[in-house]
């Protein structure tokens, strides 16, 4: 009887012992004072891989800052952001295409493929209704990349209105610091609209609908040789390919720049070369020249005080064969591709050293009537577009602006005292 008891007594009490101590177990770990045992991993299901932590990437992880963009954006390791397909609206089918659009003393260049635009720097300040319209009537609503290939204002300023308006996936540019009013006027409205900003290195490509940009030269450091100014250098050096032909985009980039690419072996026969620096004496070089055998030479000039283009750089793109057509002279030019030709809607000049016939840029002094504001870029002062201070002109440092005055002051403007009544 006693041993019957016993048992009794042991089936009762151990498991409410053992119960007690899981408790126990399980409350000391939830204050932290024990650690909790650790989930036995499914069978077979291995180990899961981190995602999102810079051990996983091999990505450092980015330092949060004050609301403003890094003075220097993050540099690439070779592989362009992850940027998963956005919401929002979609271009139309576009015809697969080059533009090169007349923004005078500057440059801006459009390609497009199926449903995807690509924007080559913007030009002036005074051209940044110019594109914007222009990109309007392709009915272009997204660009999938608008990359910078240097930081001049005669290349960035006409994107501000750019990004005003229109959809943008991603910005590339390179990996230095511009140091005018522009540039911080460009990197405040990136920030403000929240693109991401990639700094690309040599190798990095972007690639949809038949269209790929691939970059070959991302220097930042002024590279040594005769140069008319130190940031020249810096201009991303790329390589598109679109429709089964070739175009060689290299911004601003000088003589001993375009040598160097050349003794890497990195530039090819291209269909479509777009003129360094707007027709230079210090660019364009014989060596370049013959490693690309362009076909269709595009020089994107305007009134300026260097003589661009210069004789001798015309001297060099007929040595070497090339048809040469000039923005100044024939406006904005456009070369279709279909069934792998090349459709160009101006003819080859007959004579390229010849000047525009007198008279301004047209689109460059009536403001377009869907201006909010005019931005004053030195001033940090907003304008209604028949304010008496900017009616009928335009400087490099003013910025058409699409915006609302909110927008605006979000961006640093305060209204005018005499347009705007503050």
């Amino acid at each position: 009887m006693k041993d019957k008891r016993k048992r009794v007594i042991l089936a009762t009490v151990l498991p409410a012992l053992l119960l007690a101590g899981l408790l126990l177990v399980f409350g000391l770990a939830k204050l932290g004072i024990i650690p909790a045992p650790a989930p036995t991993p499914a069978p077979g299901s291995g180990t899961p891989a981190l995602t999102g932590s810079p051990a996983a990437t091999g990505t450092p992880a980015a330092t949060p800052t004050d609301g403003t963009l890094p003075a220097t954006p993050t540099p690439s390791e070779n592989e362009p952001t992850a940027t998963p397909v956005p919401e929002g609206p979609v271009n139309p089918e576009l015809a697969t295409a080059v533009y090169v659009l007349n923004v005078g003393e500057g440059s801006c260049t459009l390609l497009c493929s199926g449903r995807t635009a690509v924007l080559i720097d913007g030009g002036e300040a005074r051209s940044s209704s110019y594109v914007v319209s222009f990109l309007k009537q392709l009915g272009i609503k997204r660009l999938q990349r608008v990359i910078a290939t240097h930081y001049d204002a005669d290349h960035i300023s006409g994107l501000v209105g750019v990004f005003s308006v229109f959809a943008i996936d991603e910005f590339w540019g390179p990996a230095n610091e511009g140091n005018t009013k522009t540039y911080q006027s460009l990197a405040e409205m990136i920030d403000t609209k929240d693109i991401v900003w990639y700094c690309p290195s040599a190798g990095d490509a972007f690639a949809a609908d038949g269209l790929t940009v691939t970059v070959l030269s991302a220097e930042i450091s002024a590279v040594e040789g005769p140069k008319e100014d130190d940031d020249n250098d810096t201009s991303l050096a790329m390589a598109v390919t679109i429709g089964g032909k070739t175009l060689l985009v290299m911004g601003d980039a000088g003589a001993a720049k375009e040598r160097s690419l050349v003794r890497k072996g990195l530039i090819g026969d291209c269909d479509i070369f777009l003129v360094n620096h707007h027709g230079s004496r210090y660019s364009n070089t014989k060596e370049l020249l013959a490693a690309a055998k362009p076909e269709y030479a595009i020089i994107s000039t305007g009134t300026n005080a260097y003589g661009h283009p210069t004789s001798e750089c015309i001297d060099r793109l007929l040595e070497a064969g090339a048809m040469v057509l000039r923005t100044d002279v024939q406006n904005t030019i456009t070369l279709l591709i279909e069934d792998d030709e090349i459709l160009a809607d101006k003819p080859a000049l007959e004579d390229p050293y010849r000047a525009p016939d007198g008279g301004e840029d047209e689109q460059k002094v009536v403001h377009p009537a869907d201006v909010a504001f005019i931005l004053n870029g030195n001033s940090k002062v907003y304008h209604k577009p028949d304010c008496e201070y900017v009616a009928g002109v335009m400087h490099r440092n003013w910025f058409y602006f699409y915006g609302t005055a909110d927008e605006a002051e979000k961006l640093g403007y305060r209204p005018c005292g005499r347009c705007l009544g503050h």
